[in-house]
């Protein structure tokens, strides 16, 4: 029950323009936030990092749990790398759907295909 209310949560919060997130290379490296784009589709939720040397993608992959954050509301989660090139496509039709109108450099910049391999799925902890 509680995994699937961190899963709701996680949607609910992939619906903002913007969330934080909540990363730390170990249990005993410092927290680091940062703020990120995130979209909702109907394989998953995901996030996507302008490099692989970005420092909040080298730390959630370095240690899987990360926190997302929207103001106060925050739910515990675990990334693994995305691969499947089906789920990637639809990956980037939801950030052009819900980038391109305010930002269309930003988000043809974040379907660039060199940064496709950057693509982390989210899941609540737990779930």
């Amino acid at each position: 029950m509680v995994a699937r209310a961190g899963e709701t949560l996680l949607r609910t919060l992939a619906e903002s323009e913007e969330i934080q997130i909540e990363t730390r290379r170990d249990s005993k490296s410092p927290l680091h936030r940062t703020t990120i784009w995130i979209v909702p589709t109907d394989a998953g939720v995901f996030i996507r990092s302008g490099s692989r040397t970005g420092r909040w993608y080298r730390e959630a992959l370095a240690n899987r749990q990360v926190t997302i954050r929207v103001g106060r509301r925050t739910v515990a989660a675990r990334v693994e790398p995305e691969s499947d090139q089906s789920v990637i496509r639809a990956v980037n039709a939801a950030y052009r759907d819900k980038y391109g109108a305010a930002w269309p450099d930003s988000a043809k910049a974040v379907v660039q295909r060199t940064r496709l391999h950057t693509t982390l799925r989210l899941t609540a902890a737990g779930a």
